[in-house]
């Protein structure tokens, strides 16, 4: 099993419940929703190095 870490974050009510109506309305968790955001970054930033490197050369 791998180590999780726990995050705690401070939101706006209006945040909360942007990120609640969008969990109810494609049937996810909270929890769930903001890993996938997580790993986008992830992934944007592997893009953005790319397009860097490509750009330079």
């Amino acid at each position: 099993m791998k180590n999780k870490r726990e995050i705690t974050i401070r939101v706006s009510e209006q945040e909360f419940a942007i990120l609640e109506s969008h969990c109810q309305a494609v049937g996810r968790t909270k929890t769930d929703i903001l890993r996938e955001f997580i790993r986008s970054l992830g992934a944007a930033h592997i893009n953005l190095t790319h397009e860097s490197t490509s750009m330079n050369e």
